[in-house]
């Protein structure tokens, strides 16, 4: 501790950092109580407080600009943040939980908004680390139980050094530069069509702090048996390989495509803890009995936990790895990856339409022009004449707001929330404008032949009855 305190005071002497206390007072006192007034602020205001030319501190915020602001979401975590009756650990994951606002956010907004607090972000964890202050979390703690951990660090700092924890703020950010006497200025964005735009435009994570690792052959087949076969792979390392995450704070983990100049992404997944096996025998939380030990030999073992923010991208978007196909493990500050394929859901969900229209379209042929008969007892069913059934499906879905016409769930591309065509009066056999619904695929099986204002009945005595379970 003596010697990191050493370092600190070395670092109060130089120029950017009383540059740094005299934007200290200014950004604190004007914009503390535009913060704390959740209710009154303007959603331009906020953005603005964002950028760097504004906040004179940090370089990235505004990466998480348009998840924060859609429909005021940053409303609900200035509102937590300023809740004075719910301890710093619960204030910190209530306002995280908050759709675009991370760690480095929430505690930067708290920070400005009280200066007792200090920010937790990947500057103050790689300076942590270099300090050798870095600190070990209990297992099972929250995102706000290890932001109190690191906080309770920064405030013995800021306490022995007489600092603010604005100001030992940008000390950390000085541990990490090579010259003492560099200016902090904002970095440039990412180029546009790349998957590290994504992440910018997803999080508000630091570049310099995650990792792309493209994995070996391999791996296709463990992601084709299922995904937790492939995070139980992930979670190993053997000791005469490298270490594919290089003590990087988040890593975005890809695998190869058909197309062997491309990578698929699989996920994105925070880095929590390593240690070796077999001193420490304990298997990592993303172990799978099922599949079995990985590896008998000497190895590294990784606690890895995914990020939701990247969830709809998974299996979903292809990126050119470039000319370094050897270079697994790449930061994702200095490599750009464009992105070759991005399929939406609404792409998915276009498709499953077609599919449902398509099966519309072969139970209402003629017995003789089927590939397959079905079975006599089945009776017969017909498409209207002149029914666009393709258009139909999809308008219906458009107006139903792409969710159950009955249950109201939003529809899924495959599986048992997957969009299907229900004649509304099952004793009707047409297929037609105004005779048709699209519910999801489990309450088409469901529903069977029941009258539909009885099978609704049945649905609403049931979800009032599992209020009780």
């Amino acid at each position: 501790m003596q010697n990191a305190i050493e370092i600190l005071k070395d670092l109060t002497g130089t120029q950017p950092y009383r540059v740094a206390c005299q934007n200290s007072g200014h950004v604190q006192e004007t914009w503390g109580p535009i913060l704390r007034d959740y209710e009154r602020i303007t959603p331009q205001q906020y953005r603005r407080f964002l950028d760097f030319d504004v906040n004179q501190h940090w370089t990235t915020l505004y990466r998480q600009a348009a998840l924060s602001l859609d429909n005021d979401n940053f409303r609900l975590a200035l509102a937590a943040l300023t809740t004075d009756e719910v301890n710093v650990a619960g204030r910190i994951d209530e306002a995280t939980e908050v759709p675009g606002v991370g760690i480095g956010t929430a505690s930067a907004l708290l920070c400005t908004m009280d200066g007792r607090w200090g920010v937790w972000n990947g500057t103050t964890e790689a300076a942590l680390k270099k300090l050798e202050l870095w600190p070990i979390f209990e297992r099972g703690l929250t995102i706000g139980g290890r932001y109190q951990v690191v906080s309770d660090v920064l405030l013995d700092l800021g306490k022995q050094l007489n600092v603010t924890q604005w100001e030992l703020d940008h000390l950390m950010w000085l541990v990490l530069q090579d010259d003492p006497n560099t200016v902090l200025e904002p970095i440039q964005k990412a180029e546009s069509g790349t998957f590290n735009a994504l992440i910018e435009d997803t999080s508000g994570y630091d570049l310099s702090t995650c990792r792309f690792v493209r994995h070996s052959p391999k791996s296709v087949g463990l992601w084709k048996k299922s995904r937790a076969n492939l995070e139980h792979y992930f979670g190993y390392q053997r000791d005469d390989n490298a270490n594919p995450y290089h003590n990087a704070e988040v890593v975005f983990q890809f695998i190869p495509s058909e197309n062997s100049a491309t990578a698929l992404f699989v996920g994105a997944y925070r880095v929590l803890e390593q240690w070796k096996f077999p001193e420490d025998q304990r298997q990592h939380i993303l172990y799978r009995a099922e599949f079995g030990e990985n590896d008998d030999h000497p190895h590294s073992r990784f606690d890895l936990e995914r990020l939701p923010e990247f969830e709809e991208f998974v299996g979903r978007v292809e990126v050119e790895w470039g000319t370094g196909a050897r270079a697994w493990s790449q930061w994702c500050n200095t490599n750009q990856k464009r992105i070759a394929k991005h399929i939406t859901q609404d792409d998915l969900l276009s498709e499953a339409y077609e599919k449902v229209a398509a099966g519309v379209k072969y139970r209402t042929k003629h017995d003789s022009d089927r590939e397959v008969q079905v079975q006599k007892t089945v009776k017969a069913v017909a498409l209207k004449t002149g029914c666009d059934i393709e258009a139909l499906i999809k308008q219906l879905a458009h107006e139903q707001g792409h969710r159950c016409k009955i249950t109201n769930i939003p529809f899924e591309p495959s599986g048992w929330n997957a969009p299907s065509p229900d004649r509304i009066d099952s004793d009707d056999r047409e297929y037609a404008d105004g005779k048709v619904q699209i519910v999801c695929k489990w309450v088409n099986f469901a529903k069977g032949n029941k009258p539909d204002d009885v099978f609704r009945e049945l649905m609403l005595q049931a979800a009032e009855c599992m209020k009780g379970c």
